[in-house]
């Protein structure tokens, strides 16, 4: 018998045209078991694991891999996937189950569709963010959040494949991530801070240096575009939008929207940008 922690996210379904597609179908945990096998035949999901200690190998469509303690591996959905645990080190992996246009579309944008095999990619603390949000389903604006985690995931994977800049452990890349992960939040400089374990002063000149722009102007620059995002393809009343971004309310968000866009939000959702 497979020895796992699993948790549904059947309820994580985000389908609201003309947004893309996405489903989370289960998240959890595998536990080391000599006689773990998974098996699925022209798969209609994907998924997304991080090998917590052990080896596994894994098998795609004639693709052949062993992950080991440490890496991260990517399985589309359209293909066939086969994977199982080492006899002799079995594996503890954490894992989530996803579907939809939307994981098709990341996987192009950030040209991952036909790499499976991240070696030293830490993925777990995003992976176990989606279990806390599993396990706390009246959590507020809980798809979105899981939509902005898988995201992270796929930016992560790409950065590991394509950026020459910088390690995947360093400060600027943690202040990334944390903006991601609370890019509807008021963000402040000692959060970021904390989450690369710099002080104040040397976070933002880690994030000037790297980003060309201090902090405050990346996360501003994300929440506008959020809001364009929003006020062109739903229906969310202005106020809500000013809400949903951690504005101070709805009137100060029109004007700081106005002074940047060049257009108010209610022309700019009439389409006068």
């Amino acid at each position: 018998m497979q020895k796992e922690k699993i948790y549904s996210l059947s309820h994580l379904t985000f389908s609201t045209p003309p947004q893309p597609e996405l489903t989370l179908h289960m998240c959890g945990t595998t536990y080391p078991n000599k006689n773990y096998v998974i098996s699925r035949p022209h798969s209609r999901i994907g998924c997304i694991e991080f090998v917590v200690q052990g080896k596994g190998h894994v098998e795609i469509d004639g693709q052949k891999f062993s992950p080991v303690a440490g890496d991260t591996y990517f399985l589309p959905a359209g293909k066939s996937h086969h994977y199982y645990s080492d006899r002799t080190d079995p594996w503890e992996k954490i894992w989530v189950n996803v579907s939809g246009d939307m994981v098709e579309q990341l996987a192009s944008l950030y040209r991952v569709r036909d790499t499976h095999h991240f070696p030293a990619l830490d993925t777990s603390d995003l992976l176990l963010k989606l279990q806390y949000y599993a396990t706390h389903q009246g959590t507020e604006h809980i798809t979105e959040k899981c939509a902005s985690i898988l995201h992270s995931l796929f930016y992560r994977m790409s950065e590991s494949l394509y950026a020459k800049k910088e390690p995947l452990s360093s400060p600027l890349r943690k202040m990334l991530d944390y903006i991601a992960l609370h890019e509807t939040d008021t963000v402040r400089i000692e959060q970021l801070a904390a989450a690369c374990e710099r002080s104040p002063s040397q976070a933002e000149r880690i994030f000037r240096s790297g980003m060309g722009m201090p902090p405050y102007r990346y996360v501003l620059s994300r929440k506008l575009e959020l809001a364009k995002q929003l006020l062109r393809d739903t229906g969310m009343p202005i106020r809500d939008i000013a809400s949903y971004l951690s504005f101070e309310d709805e009137f100060y968000f029109s004007g700081l929207f106005r002074r940047k866009v060049g257009v108010s939000p209610s022309k700019y959702r009439q389409g006068e940008d």
